[in-house]
């Protein structure tokens, strides 16, 4: 055991610092190769990949450069170790990073100051080094090519600090208000047409979401609306695009914005940056050719391989880097920002040569030569949203549930809660299928639209931020007979989120609702009740209000000990998921006050109960009432996009995105003080919802009932059955005034809140 231990010594005394010089180099690689891909997705074994190269890259290269420092060579070892101390000005590139990534996390911007003292004292540490090492000794042309690439290393890791600086939220909102934004002449990209809706390819899309970028970088620090301007032109664009450009544009935004908080972009495209980038390739193929002509008398052959592989990899990096910067579309909104009449302007974009550079680059492009996709395609959202079915976790198998326990204990222990819960959910990750995406994206549009192009039925800003989903039931609420009571919402929104999942789940695997399983309208309900469920489970942080994971916890033990009573043999989970809401139901028709006696069954209770209540509607108006609660379900994502916290949609960010983020960039598009203002032909403001008085306003029509988005797979058609049954709706109307009736209903609707229990939130308090 002895010798053992010493021969281990010996060798980390001979091989140590080599190790750990070749250790920081392939983390760097791998930062290099992978640190894009959570721009997209970020989960399982690849977040773990890069966390771990993010934190060796920086480990590896401060111990080592502490060993060179403290390091002594005699007689022959003496050339060795000048040899090996010009490895320390590549320490100082790793300490430096990639382009692609300055932060891991938000919070290593807000450390930024702290990095800057680490600057001082590594470069300092690295000057001893070849001070000692190689200025004292003779080692001929090795000095020089230490001294340009020491330059190159002080230059990268200060331009890391500094993005690491400019990345910080805070930082961003006061420069912003620094900064006023320059009115052009002329759109930067493209120009808008009134009479018809713009398609944009991903180039095109990139391009004009530069153009629009000061709204999402505005909306992420402190307000999209700039209220010294007197023209919101910019912000009206979305609105005049189809709702796949306008989706395609919003997420590129996301992704600049993701550049500024996690990469170099802010230092790597000023004057200072390119001149970094220009000079790099020269100063390293000068110190390749300066090292060739040193002589390697006495040098192990293993170190004079690091040291080429040290230059090559830097000089490859070098001109990639140029190269990128260069062809990138943050480089033409540079040059775009300088003046029109400068020679620079001039040369480089009226004359079409970076339109031709980026071409030439993309052509070459990886990405786009073995995936046939645009090398822009990566900056797209990746279209995955989680989905978590409450029925269906309370009815898997019990050893599945009992390991993931232990897990979770073990995990709890040493603090990485969160991360395991985010990774054993990384199964619940599912492609939102496109016509859900298009049947989402379209009524979000017509609920901001912009005050040029006012279509559908908009909502103002404080229906968006203190309702969520109640708007939608009162402009349908005569769909609900006199003696079934409206749908209600919980008094906190998790709570609500809770009571409308399991709502929605009952109300959907009823049996006499399978013929429309393969509507769009089903499709899109079950995905966004499963993804504000996934949000309530996994990432409460995506969520506005308390948080309330004990809320969720109580709820899923009373849904167990439903299940476990009533469990019988079935074969699979889908079966089992629609029994278990079979059961509810029963229990609730069977026992009207079933579930009301304990405390944590109050939620399962008034979900079936609210489930009841939609399932007595009539059968002829199913089409309509998939509709409302599809509107319900949409109010709630607007709700919870534009109430999440700024910190925490600039977090997601860099574990991929999320929908709620492209939500809430799509409402600030619209302006937090303009959503839904409505003008009438004099030019003064009306209500949105009442128009120009209130007498306009009928609510025994269903207001919502605008032109159908998409065609059910059903068969039916959707304007006719609209047209008929609104002669229906005429035919039932009362004697009453319009004006007595809204009264009335709201004293109704009122009184049926104050019964409704207290709020689970003084039951179940949150951490």
């Amino acid at each position: 055991m002895v010798s053992f231990l010493s021969r281990a010594a010996q060798f980390w005394s001979d091989w140590g610092v080599r190790v750990v010089v070749l250790s920081s180099f392939a983390a760097n690689a791998i930062l290099v190769l992978f640190a894009g891909v959570r721009r997209r997705q970020a989960s399982g074994w690849g977040t773990l990949l890069l966390w771990l190269a993010y934190q060796l890259a920086d480990l590896a290269a401060t111990y080592a450069l502490g060993n060179l420092s403290l390091s002594r060579g005699t007689g022959v070892s003496l050339r060795e170790h000048q040899l090996v101390a010009f490895w320390a000005p590549f320490l100082l590139l790793h300490l430096g990073g990639p382009d692609n990534i300055s932060a891991y996390s938000l919070e290593d911007s807000k450390l930024s100051l702290r990095q800057a003292l680490h600057v001082v004292m590594q470069v300092m540490g690295a000057s001893y080094v070849l001070y000692k090492h190689v200025y004292l000794g003779d080692t001929g042309p090795l000095f020089p090519a230490s001294a340009l690439m020491l330059a190159l290393g002080v230059a990268k890791y200060v331009e890391r600090v500094c993005a690491l600086r400019r990345g910080d939220l805070g930082d961003i909102r006061s420069s912003s208000k620094k900064k006023k934004k320059k009115k052009q002449a002329d759109s930067t990209v493209i120009g808008v047409s009134r009479g018809g809706q713009l398609k944009l390819n991903n180039e095109h899309a990139l391009l004009f979401a530069h153009d629009m970028f000061h709204f999402c970088k505005r909306a992420m620090v402190d307000s999209s609306v700039d209220l010294d301007s007197s023209s919101h032109v910019t912000s009206e664009k979305i609105f005049t695009m189809q709702w796949s450009s306008m989706s395609k544009v919003v997420e590129m935004e996301l992704s600049l914005m993701y550049d500024i908080l996690y990469t170099k972009a802010t230092v790597v495209h000023t004057w200072g940056g390119y001149f970094i980038r220009f000079v790099s390739p020269l100063a390293t193929i000068i110190a390749i050719s300066l090292f060739r002509s040193y002589p390697k008398d006495g040098q192990r052959r293993a170190d004079v391989a690091i040291t080429y592989i040290l230059l090559v990899a830097a000089f490859l990096l070098d001109i990639t880097w140029l190269v990128r910067a260069l062809s990138s579309t943050w480089t033409f909104a540079f040059l775009n920002a300088r003046p029109r009449d400068g020679w620079l302007h001039h040369a480089v974009l009226r004359t079409g040569r970076w339109r031709r550079l980026r071409r030439a680059v993309v052509s070459f492009d990886p990405c786009r030569r073995l995936l046939g996709r645009e090398p822009s395609h990566y900056r797209l959202w990746s279209g995955t949203s989680g989905r978590y079915n409450l029925l269906h976790e309370c009815t898997r198998g019990r050893v599945d549930r009992g390991m993931e326990g232990l897990c979770t204990m073990l995990t709890t222990i040493v603090g990485l809660e969160d991360t395991w819960n985010e990774y054993k959910h990384s199964r619940c990750l599912f492609q939102l299928p496109r016509d859900v995406k298009k049947l989402l994206f379209e009524r979000i549009q017509r609920r901001l639209p912009s005050s040029s192009s006012i279509h559908g039925n908009p909502y103002t800003m404080k229906e968006i931020t203190t309702q969520w989903g109640q708007v939608a039931v009162k402009r349908c609420r005569n769909m609900f007979e006199a003696r079934n009571k409206p749908p209600y919402f919980g008094r906190e929104f998790q709570e609500d989120i809770l009571i409308w999942h399991i709502a929605t789940c009952i109300f959907l695997w009823h049996g006499d609702h399978q013929q429309h399983i393969n509507s769009t309208y089903f499709k899109a309900i079950e995905a966004l009740s499963e993804y504000l469920m996934f949000l309530v489970a996994v990432r409460r942080h995506m969520l506005p209000g308390l948080v309330l994971p004990s809320l969720l916890e109580v709820t899923r033990e009373a849904l167990d000990e439903v299940w476990i009573g009533h469990m019988k043999n079935s074969t699979s989970s889908t079966s089992r998921k629609e029994k278990l809401a079979k059961i509810l139901r029963e229990e609730k028709r069977k026992h009207p006050r079933w579930g009301f006696d304990k405390a944590k069954s109050r939620l399962v209770a008034d979900g079936t109960e609210l489930a009841i209540s939609l399932l007595k509607i009539r059968r002829q108006h199913m089409p309509k009432l998939l509709e409302l609660i599809f509107d319900v379900w949409v109010d709630k994502l607007l709700y919870a996009g534009t109430r999440c916290s700024r910190e925490s949609h600039a977090k997601q960010l860099s574990r991929g995105g999320e929908l709620t983020t492209i939500v809430w960039i799509m409402a600030e598009h619209a302006g937090p003080f303009r959503i839904g203002e409505m003008y009438d032909g004099e030019g003064h403001e009306q209500d949105p919802i009442l128009g120009s008085g209130a007498a306009d306003l009928d609510y025994g029509r269903c207001e919502m009932m605008h032109k159908p988005l998409a065609a059910p797979a059903d068969g039916y058609s959707e304007t006719e059955q609209v047209e008929n049954e609104d002669e229906q709706w005429e035919s039932e109307e009362e004697v009453l005034s319009e004006t007595e009736q809204v009264e009335n209903e709201d004293e109704q609707w009122e009184s049926e809140e104050e019964d409704r229990p207290i709020s689970y939130a003084t039951l179940y308090p949150p951490y």
